[in-house]
């Protein structure tokens, strides 16, 4: 049921979100998106952050944003070497290196997502740097691509 009025194109853009109910232009998923990641994310990470100095004092929440932000910068460091490594032996071998290139991104987007202040992006980070849920992430990739995505070799 798509609702009218007020908001109404907001309403309608989350009821067709999914198959079935209609198209959705590309442009009103990427404005969804876009109100998202610049708007309702930082909002909410503002408000865990806060929480977490109530909870745990002003001092140790600075101390535990500026760890997280060293810890994605060493991370990507320790972590991109070994993917490097297993790229460069797939490459030889003569194998196209697809886990290896998945997997690089991911640990970039794990890495600026420890980097960026917040509880939120920090614990997506960490899931995505942990190499076992890492690999969950990577099998849906995977299965997008093989969906949605026509290569031509």
């Amino acid at each position: 049921m798509l609702r009218q009025g007020l908001g109404g194109a907001w309403l309608n853009t989350v009821a067709c979100w999914s198959k079935g109910v209609g198209q959705v232009s590309w442009k009103a998923r990427l404005a969804v998106i876009g109100f998202f990641v610049f708007t309702a994310l930082p909002i909410i990470e503002i408000a865990l952050l806060v929480e977490v100095g109530k909870r745990i004092g002003t001092l140790w929440t600075i101390a535990l944003v500026l760890g997280t932000g060293l810890l994605g910068g060493v991370l990507l460091g320790v972590e991109g070497v070994g993917v490097l490594k297993r790229l460069k032996a797939e490459v030889a071998a003569g194998k196209v290196p697809e886990d290896q290139i998945i997997d690089g991104v991911l640990i970039v987007v794990g890495s600026l997502l420890l980097i960026t202040p917040g509880v939120l992006t920090d614990a997506t980070g960490i899931l995505l740097m942990f190499p076992p849920t890492r690999f969950l992430v990577r099998a849906g990739i995977k299965r997008w691509i093989r969906k949605y995505v026509l290569v031509n070799l």
